[in-house]
This record gives C-alpha cells, structure tokens and sequence, in this order.
C-alpha cells in the first residue's frame, strides 16, 4: 500500500469519527440521553452500527469522547475570560461557565447531572480527570484573588475553588430544572448576571 492510500484512508477514518461524533452530538440536542444508541446514530449516518463498533468499543466509550469534548469547550470558554485584573477574571469565568450551560443543556447535563454509575466510574478511570483543566482555572482564579489579598474566603484555595464551582453548578441546576418559577421573567432574565455578582461578592474581600 502506497503511503499516500494510506494516508487517504486514515483521513476517511478520522471524518469518518467525527460524523459519528457529530450526529451523536446533534442527537444530544434533541432529546434524552437515554435515548441515545449506538444503531440511532448508525440510522442518521446511513452506515451500519458495525462501522461504529470499528471507531468506538460502545456506547460509552462514544458518551465518554463526548462529555471530554464538553469540558475541553468550556475550558477554552473560561480560559479566553481570563483578565488582569483577579475580580474581573473571576466575575467573566463565571458568566461564561452559566452561558455555557444555558446555551448547551444536553452537553451540561451529559457532563455533570449523568445518573450512569458505569459511565460515571469510567470517567474517574482516566488518567487525566476530563474535568480537570475547567476546576484548574477556577483554582487559578482563587490564586490570583489571594496573590493581589483580595480573596475573602478563609479557606484553602481547593477548597474555595469547590464552592465556587458548587455555586455555580447550583445555580445551572435550578435553570435547567426550570426552578425558578417564584421569579418574574424579568428577574429570570436577571439570574445569572445576579448569581455571578452574588458569587464574585462572596469571594472577594471588600477594600477599604
């Protein structure tokens, strides 16, 4: 085999790959992750289920490429908020970590509501926790809050990076469970700007 067949062939592997990724990802969009499957994604890309079972082992191992593909797009989310100035990178992660929910609520869900014990246990397996390089920027964060002797909290930065990150993940879960029914549609429309200035209020120190 010529190299450059060979070189065509992996190129129709990998499109190949991200087709299936894609139209998995799309199926997320429309409903359940229960109803997602291996023979559903097979049907949307007018292949057989054996053609996927040739890039992926199964289901999970699709869900799994998935929900790390979730956490990269917020880290990157997250990163490009970063500023020079500690309160106001705080104060645009944030926001940008409710956007992201808000804007995608099945990839949300699929990252951090997934009631799955394999699929949850296969995610811890990693060598690399996929939800490691997005708590990494809130740690930066905190870092940045005490380094400057703003930060408020009187605890490690793990552990204020943790309530930081519970915070907000409360804050999604309310949305995206539609409990927010006391509020106006004004003051829905308000909730994450005013969650994110409640948040940045409890984190930083007040200078005199």
């Amino acid at each position: 085999m010529s190299k450059a067949t060979e070189a065509r062939r992996q190129r129709q592997k990998s499109a190949l790959r991200a087709q299936i990724l894609a139209d998995a990802r799309q199926l997320l969009q429309e409903e359940d992750f229960r109803n997602l499957s291996l023979r559903r994604i097979a049907e949307r890309i007018e292949y057989s289920p054996t053609t996927i079972y040739l890039h992926f082992k199964d289901k999970n191992d699709l869900v799994l490429e998935l929900i790390m593909e979730g956490f990269e797009a917020l880290r990157q989310r997250m990163l490009k908020a970063y500023r020079s100035d500690p309160i106001e990178s705080l104060r645009q992660r944030a926001l940008e970590y409710l956007a992201f929910g808000s804007e995608e609520p099945q990839f949300y869900r699929l990252m951090f509501q997934l009631e799955d014990m394999e699929l949850n246990a296969l995610c811890q397996s990693q060598p690399e926790r996929v939800s490691q390089g997005c708590f990494q920027l809130l740690l930066e964060s905190v870092a940045q809050l005490r380094t400057q002797g703003l930060l408020a909290l009187p605890y490690s930065d793990i552990l204020c990076a943790h309530l930081l990150w519970g915070n907000l993940h409360g804050c999604m879960s309310l949305i995206l469970g539609n409990l927010l029914e006391y509020l106006t549609p004004v003051q829905r429309e308000q909730y994450r700007q005013a969650a994110v200035d409640t948040l940045v209020a409890s984190a930083v120190r007040q200078v005199q």
